[in-house]
Formats: structure tokens, C-alpha cells, sequence
């Protein structure tokens, strides 16, 4: 009697030790961001502050990476709306989706 008594220990102890465990994995309960208990869009800088808390590198842009987004800022309506259009037209062989499968492999 005594030895299955410490057989039954010996199993909710183990089990114990488990239910410990799987507490500790789960990841704790996250509070929305603000905007979404306020109900409106995210700023650029509350997405960026989000997304490094959470562990995805942000880097800022470069000075040519600024300088193309002022020339594209630039540019008249008209012609934004051509290479829109143009970028949209474009049929890529193999598709994109495709090509990007390919690079996570």
C-alpha cells in the first residue's frame, strides 16, 4: 500500500511540475496598441514603435532612399498615375508569387 501511495506522489508530482511548465510558456496577455482602443489609424512613428517592440528591426532610411521618395513626391499627378499604371500592367515570368516562394526555400 505504502509503495503505490508513493507511486501516486511520484505521478502528481510530475504532473505538477508540468502544468508549471505549460503556465510558464504561455506568453502573457498583451494590451492593445492605443489606436485601436481609440479607434482610429496608427501613426507612422506608433507602427514603427510597435513593430521594434516586438522584435522587427526598423532601420531608418538612407539618404538615397530619402532623395528617391522626394523625387516620386515631386513628380506630377499625371505621371504618377502613368507609372502606376505601367507597374500594375507588368507581367512577370515566373509570377512574383512564385519568385518569392522560390526565395524562402
Amino acid at each position: 500500500m505504502a509503495a503505490a501511495f508513493e507511486e501516486l506522489e511520484k505521478r502528481v508530482s510530475i504532473l505538477e511540475q508540468i502544468v508549471v511548465g505549460m503556465r510558464r510558456e504561455q506568453p502573457p496577455a498583451e494590451a492593445p496598441p492605443i489606436w485601436q482602443v481609440e479607434g482610429r489609424q496608427p501613426t507612422r512613428s506608433e507602427v514603427i514603435a510597435w513593430l521594434k517592440a516586438h522584435g522587427v528591426s526598423i532601420a531608418e532610411p538612407t539618404p538615397e532612399m530619402r532623395a528617391r521618395a522626394k523625387r516620386w513626391r515631386d513628380l506630377p499627378e499625371e505621371e504618377k498615375k502613368a507609372l502606376r499604371a505601367k507597374l500594375d500592367s507588368l507581367e512577370l515570368d515566373p509570377p512574383l508569387s512564385e519568385i518569392i516562394l522560390q526565395n524562402r526555400r
